[in-house]
């Protein structure tokens, strides 16, 4: 056999095994919308297997590599589902098929409250929603997580439907399944169980209700955030100055600006803007202002930055946290050189300080500036405080900001450049 013949022979034999492979694992629907899957289902009687993914995510990667082209998975996937896979972020690079399914992904992630990746949703025939699973697993373990979707004693949902029902108006046993759902992801059953929690209390202004309701919020969905929302003077007389604010501006700025702009290059400023103040016009002017200074930061920015950051807590310094202060007052410290605007950051580390005298992190920060400034003993011996202050912490993060506080500290003692810029 001569050589071109010999690679052609290698090259078909290669692409047979691909394709025989490929052909062993589960083979996922394609080309179709999440209604003609439905109908598929029920004409075909079976039950459907969604594969909720993101393009950033790991765990759903190593699913995809490792577990669903295996045979075994195969063997059991083929025979009892119609399986689909669907992106749930969007990306430059996104094919023609996921376009097409954009607006079945977000009705799938909105609808079923799908909270984390890999999610794995199964449905019967007639389309109902029956079991969950999320994460990863071996395929022998992935196999057995999902033939629970076949059994009504061991489908989730339908088993947490049944124990709404058994724990019925005791607000307590309400709260341990809302529990029960948050630690297995389940949006659906969490937004319904809160509900029936908040129905049946009589007060939640107290620190061990407000507690609970902080922890089981984490999007403007679920039912905490509207008492945040709207209660906040309440709340805060419970839980403390700018509680009620600093909730619900997490939640917001993460769904409505940070979601849509991934942390690359320039986003829409003028639309993400006004987008924001049409949804929320009373707290669009500070979460935008925070926004836009760290899209400066993170692009490398620092002449707008420096500009902008005194402008900005000029006219929002009394709504920001002592935390968020330091951390405007820090960025300048490590990147700026405007003489004037290190001292306007000075200022507002001291306003910091003064807040959260404790707090290491804050008081390196005012440190840093001191040496900036040319008041060097100063901020050598604050930096040395900050040192032994993480020497003594018992915290898990202890060890690395020790590292870090003594990396700051040497160079401060051999008279070093701590600036970027």
């Amino acid at each position: 056999m001569d050589l071109q013949k010999l690679t052609l022979f290698f090259c078909l034999m290669l692409a047979t095994l691909t394709v025989s492979a490929q052909d062993e694992g589960i083979r996922f629907t394609h080309g179709l919308s999440w209604k003609a899957v439905l109908e598929k289902a029920k004409r075909e009687n079976k039950y459907i297997f969604v594969d909720c993914f993101t393009t950033w995510c790991g765990p759903c990667k190593m699913m995809s590599r490792d577990v669903f082209p295996q045979k075994n998975v195969g063997d059991f996937f083929n025979e009892k589902f119609v399986s689909v896979k669907m992106q749930m972020d969007r990306t430059a690079k996104d094919d023609e098929e996921v376009k097409a399914r954009y607006a079945d992904a977000d009705f799938l992630a909105k609808e079923y409250a799908v909270m984390a990746y890999p999610t794995f949703l199964y449905f019967t025939p007639q389309g109902k929603l029956v079991h969950l699973v999320v994460g990863t697993d071996s395929a022998k373990a992935f196999i057995a997580r999902s033939a629970a979707a076949f059994d009504p004693e061991t489908q989730y949902y339908t088993r947490m439907e049944n124990a709404r029902k058994e724990v019925g108006s005791d607000p307590e046993k309400v709260k341990s399944l809302v529990r029960e759902a948050k630690k297995v992801y389940d949006g659906v059953n969490m937004t319904k169980l809160m509900k029936t929690w908040l129905q049946v209390k009589s007060d939640v202004y107290n620190k061990e209700d407000l507690s609970f309701l902080d922890q089981m919020t984490m999007r403007s969905e679920d039912p905490g955030f509207a008492i945040f929302l709207r209660q906040s003077a309440k709340v805060d007389a419970v839980m403390g100055e700018g509680f009620a604010a600093k909730k619900t501006g997490q939640i917001i700025a993460g769904e409505e600006l940070y979601s849509k702009w991934k942390g690359e290059g320039e986003p829409d400023m003028k639309g993400l803007e006004s987008a924001l103040k049409k949804k929320y016009p009373q707290q669009a002017g500070k979460l935008f202002g925070m926004f836009r200074l760290n899209v400066y930061q993170r692009n490398g920015q620092w002449d707008k930055f420096q500009a902008e950051a005194p402008r900005f807590v000029e006219k929002y310094g009394a709504d920001l946290a002592p935390s968020e202060l330091s951390s405007l007052a820090g960025s300048i410290a490590r990147n700026c050189s405007d003489p004037a605007c290190l001292q306007s950051a000075l200022k507002w580390s001291r306003q910091a300080m003064e807040a959260e005298a404790s707090e290491p992190m804050i008081k390196s920060v005012y440190a840093h500036l001191l040496y900036r400034l040319d008041r060097k003993p100063e901020g050598i011996a604050l930096q040395q405080e900050v040192v032994a202050a993480y020497a003594a912490s018992t915290e898990k993060s202890g060890a690395y900001m020790l590292k870090s506080a003594k990396q700051l500290l040497e160079k401060m003692e051999k008279g070093e450049k701590t600036w970027k810029h």
